[in-house]
């Protein structure tokens, strides 16, 4: 509903109450249409919005886990990181130790082998030559002790070389593979982190595509919510016309009845005062009185309509509108005051007043939920029921009140007793109303 099309008819309502007397029909139902259907799609919206904002809600959680868990991996990377140089810093210390090992061994090798080379050139042992050629026995003695401590130690050193080299390479071997350990386990937590952040980069343009979307949908509600006021102003206004022509028609209708009646009520008075001097000339001239002299003419007020079927639970169970023609009273009397009329205040009923004795009892006409249950000013104590479809109805000058707010009601319970309206009236005063227009409840029944 574009808000032009709005106010062109605010404008051609305004022109249509400056002109009442026009006798174009002046009706707010096609309004009400564009109304409901602006209503619905309000609704409609609103959940449309609760989805995608929950949507947004979803994609924004799931953003934190994932900028979570790439802080996580991170973490995982820099510590494995760390391994790696502190592995890769021991396994270069090992590779040295072991270099130097090699050093060692062949340096103790190269001796033992010098060593040979000699021995087997001076074609025997040079131990023996120590102790054949020395003069001294004693320093011969000791010196063949000595070139036997050297030998021993020189083959227990590579003895111990060798062991030493192998548990380095041992050593060295485990490092190389912790190394390979981790740089898999390192090459998998930097794919990790990769379709992290990828999903992470999918997570965000879905919230900024949801964001984008609940924006325009806000805005969108934002123009409906102007609509529909400005369609509740427009239809209250044409309501109010009406309302306005139908007590104007009513006090129309009302001066005419009354002038109606008190042109009968002097045409009576004329037309007795004419029987009467009739009837005096006959008996003065002792002529018999005629028939229509005998008789004088009596003019009846209008008759009150007497209600006699009262609500019961035949209406349970029914949906308000299906009543329509079907309805039966809450209560037992004369309708004293009729819809549209005018009463004593000079306003017309929008309902209908019906005269009855106080203490009666005030039956529900459908299914509904009492809303307000209390003193209504002006109208003394109260019940409105919502029978659902934007169908109400309104009860008002009783004496008690049986049902309290919020509380189900069936069709035909007892709301309370009927008692006087403020104005001192005896009975019950009715109406229904439809999206808050009054009708007839004469025209709902039998």
């Amino acid at each position: 509903m574009k808000r032009y099309l709005l106010i062109a008819l605010l404008a051609g309502t305004a022109q249509a109450a400056d002109t009442s007397s026009s006798s174009s029909a002046l009706s707010a139902a096609p309004h009400q249409q564009d109304l409901k259907n602006v209503r619905k799609e309000i609704d409609s919206l609103k959940k449309d919005l609760a989805q995608k904002q929950s949507v947004q809600k979803e994609a924004q959680s799931a953003i934190k886990e994932s900028e979570q868990a790439i802080s996580q991996t991170r973490q995982t990377l820099a510590t494995l990181e760390q391994q790696q140089n502190r592995s890769a810093q021991q396994l270069a210390d090992l590779n040295a130790q072991i270099e130097k090992s090699r050093r060692s061994l062949t340096e103790v090798r190269q001796r033992v082998g010098q060593m040979l080379v000699r021995q087997y050139k001076n074609g025997q042992h040079d131990a023996m030559k120590l102790m054949f050629n020395d003069s001294d026995p004693n320093q011969s003695s000791r010196d063949l002790a000595y070139y036997q401590h050297i030998a021993r130690a020189d083959q227990q050193l590579a003895q111990q070389l060798v062991a030493q080299q192998k548990q380095l390479q041992a050593l060295s071997a485990q490092l190389e593979q912790e190394l390979a350990r981790l740089n898999n386990l390192s090459s998998r937590k930097a794919q990790e982190k990769t379709e992290l952040e990828q999903d992470k980069s999918q997570q965000q343009q879905q919230l900024s595509k949801v964001s984008g979307e609940i924006k325009q949908g806000q805005s969108k509600l934002t123009q409906l919510q102007e609509d529909e006021k400005h369609l509740s102003n427009l239809i209250a206004q044409i309501n109010r016309e009406i309302q306005r022509r139908r007590a104007e028609a009513a006090r129309k209708a009302a001066e005419a009845r009354k002038a109606k009646l008190a042109a009968a009520r002097e045409a009576a008075r004329k037309e007795n005062e004419r029987r009467r001097k009739l009837a005096e000339n006959a008996k003065k001239q002792g002529k018999p009185v005629p028939e229509e002299a005998k008789k004088p003419v009596v003019v009846k007020a209008e008759k009150e309509e007497k209600v006699d079927d009262v609500a019961d639970d035949s209406a349970a169970g029914r949906a308000f509108a299906s009543l329509q023609g079907k309805m039966k009273m809450p209560v037992a009397g004369q309708i004293a005051g009729a819809f549209g009329k005018m009463r004593r205040e000079g306003t017309a009923w929008k309902g209908v007043f019906i005269r009855t004795a106080s203490g009666q009892p005030v039956h529900s006409v459908a299914d509904g939920t009492v809303v307000y249950a209390d003193e209504l000013r002006g109208f003394g104590k109260a019940v409105i029921i919502d029978h659902g479809g934007n169908y109400m109805t309104v009860y008002t000058g009783l004496s008690a009140i049986a049902k309290s707010s919020g509380g189900s009601v069936k069709a035909g319970e007892t709301l309370g007793n009927t008692g006087t309206l403020d104005n001192g009236d005896a009975g019950l005063y009715f109406e229904i109303r439809h999206l808050g227009r009054p009708l007839n409840p004469q025209a709902w029944t039998r």
